[in-house]
């Protein structure tokens, strides 16, 4: 049936009620749904074995009795902006705004191993964050801020990232002579997003492998608090990948290190205590709180039955959540609003632990102060206006959540049943097995949105005209460094090298070899490395040339002197 209206001459408009209305039938990961369920749909659910109370075994429903009535979730997010001193006081602005973890980025080069005087550095130098090249950068970045019991996390691409910035922030609490057992926080620190969805040149594999576990080691030993290895789901769903294969990546990476780290350094789960998975809260809100729900209900069981854990903790999952910068638009920025926030709202129905929430005008630049706090609002307003943090996992019991958290658990189990047949994840991993999954699901997508069967608002659909505050949020993004301050970034580098003493950097490059060599764990000797000013290139570099490769990931520079004529080249 049509209604009907007039126009502003009185004529009569007949709306159709079918405009603009439902164009899918499954969830944004193509699970197919029907239009209601009911209690024959969760029929085999047993509530102490599938469900059970928050806190409790298989920890479904959240890993904390009381979830957020004891604590609320950490709010972090991204904060490396072109320099030190800026992103500095951007990080003191936002902790009095309400923000409580620091979330530590660099610039692309870094990111991958390239220090900024490299060749291939210029066109992306300062782009994204810092260029964090040595200690003396940190120092200045993290000036006047706490290092002992603050959250802080490393969000990075290439695993020298997390081996050298994990060493700094430890090399400054030394150097301050604070107890490195407070560090606490967490690391990515996950060798297959670093090659399935970057490609990172720094190291291959079997170095990235070895940094991820020498790490985690270093980590349980000296700094409990801290943890050193986050498998990483955001970037593979965010290049990709649906919510279910997302929950079996991050189950499949996790069991596979893991599972090294107890046969070959001896060290349980029960020492490492709670896991955290870095996840990503995509746009389709049931699916995504469901795979939080389903992603801890089945680590609890995988950490009990194949890994061996006795302990509540060590079975338990903690959930860090960025939410999805892909599904935000440069079209009618202001809707990236309704986005952030249902993301948010789906990320605390589901009992996630830790959240980073994209900004409004991501899509267009580094995020603008104002939208930063824009994130901190709307997480204080689901919090203390919409008080919907006080109920732990309010939506338990919904006949269609219990059933999609179940069919995303049978679905992920599904896949990682056929990684085990194609030989594990490193085997899947080196094949490109992995790869392919998420080039294959990004081609249904966009073949979707094309036939019109995925309608993004302000895209292609309901596309509307941008008004003036549209086109204030474009105006105001962050915007990219001048060249002035990429040439002052490679004089600072060329004046620490020039100025650091020959001596003590000597011994440690030779240290940090050595320790390569000869098979042991090369942390210590990259924090001390840290101290004398070695840098992210040169520290990629001896531990690549210690392994019989090349120094420059690139091929494209030859070691400096000072390190041919010390390990006599390669």
């Amino acid at each position: 049936m049509a209604d009907k209206g007039a126009d502003a001459n009185n004529c009569e408009v007949v709306y159709d009620r079918s405009l603009g209305g439902m164009v899918r039938d499954a969830t944004q990961g193509f699970i197919p749904l029907k239009v209601f369920y009911t209690p024959g749909d969760i029929k085999d659910v047993d509530y102490d074995r599938d469900v059970a109370d928050p806190g409790c075994f298989p920890f479904t429903r959240g890993i904390y009795p009381k979830m957020y009535r004891d604590r609320l979730w950490i709010k972090s997010f991204i904060v490396s902006y072109s320099t030190p001193e800026e992103t500095n006081a951007a990080f003191k602005e936002y902790l009095a705004n309400g923000q409580t973890g620091l979330r530590l980025l660099a610039d692309l080069p870094i990111q991958t191993g390239l220090d900024p005087d490299h060749p291939s550095s210029w066109n992306a130098m300062l782009c994204g964050g810092i260029s964090s090249y040595a200690l003396e950068t940190y120092e200045r970045m993290l000036d006047g801020l706490p290092l002992e019991n603050v959250d802080y996390e490393l969000a990075h691409m290439g695993m020298s990232s997390f081996l050298c910035f994990y060493s700094y922030l430890v090399a400054m609490m030394e150097n301050r002579g604070l107890d490195v057992s407070t560090l606490r926080g967490a690391s990515i620190n996950d060798p297959f997003r670093s090659k399935i969805v970057y490609g990172c040149p720094d190291f291959p594999t079997e170095i990235d492998r070895r940094i991820c576990l020498d790490l985690i080691e270093f980590s349980v030993r000296n700094t409990p608090k801290w943890k050193a290895y986050a498998p990483n789901g955001v970037d593979p769903q965010q290049s990709g990948m649906t919510a279910v294969q997302e929950a079996a990546h991050v189950l499949g990476v996790a069991t596979a290190v893991y599972t090294d780290m107890i046969n070959e350094r001896k060290i349980s789960l029960d020492e490492i205590g709670p896991t955290v998975f870095s996840m990503d809260a995509e746009s389709d809100f049931f699916e995504t709180l469901c795979m939080f729900r389903a992603t801890r209900r089945m680590w609890a069981k995988i950490a009990k039955e194949k890994l061996g854990a006795t302990t509540a903790r060590a079975q338990s999952l903690r959930i860090g959540i960025r939410t999805s910068g892909l599904s935000l638009q440069t079209q009618k920025p202001l809707n990236n609003a309704a986005r952030v926030t249902l993301q948010i709202l789906s990320c605390v129905l589901g009992g996630v632990n830790s959240l980073d929430a994209s900004s409004i005008d991501e899509a267009i630049g580094l995020p603008s102060k104002e939208a930063r706090l824009f994130n901190l609002d709307a997480q204080h307003i689901v919090t203390h206006e919409a008080n919907v943090p006080l109920v732990a996992d309010p939506l338990g019991g919904s006949y269609y959540v219990e059933w999609l958290t179940n069919k995303i658990e049978e679905e992920a189990n599904e896949i990682l049943r056929t990684i085990e047949e194609n030989g594990g994840m490193w085997a899947c991993l080196e094949s490109g097995w992995l790869r392919q999954q998420i080039d294959s699901s990004r081609m249904r997508v966009q073949a979707e949105i094309n036939e019109g069967k995925r309608l993004i608002v302000g895209v292609n659909a309901f596309q509307g005209e941008e008004g003036p505050i549209n086109k204030a949020i474009e105006n105001f993004a962050y915007r990219v460094p001048s060249k002035k301050l990429r040439l002052k970034t490679i004089a600072d580098i060329r004046r620490l090298r020039s100025t650091r003493d020959p001596e003590k950097v000597t011994a440690a490059v030779m240290e940090l070899y050595s320790a390569t060599k000869e098979g042991r764990n090369i942390v210590r000797a990259t924090i001390e490395a840290a101290k004398v000013g070695v840098t992210v290139g040169e520290t990629v570099g001896v531990i690549r040339m210690a392994y019989g490769y090349g120094y420059d990931p690139l091929d494209q520079i030859e070691a400096p002197a000072f390190i041919t004529n010390l390990l006599g080249g390669n």
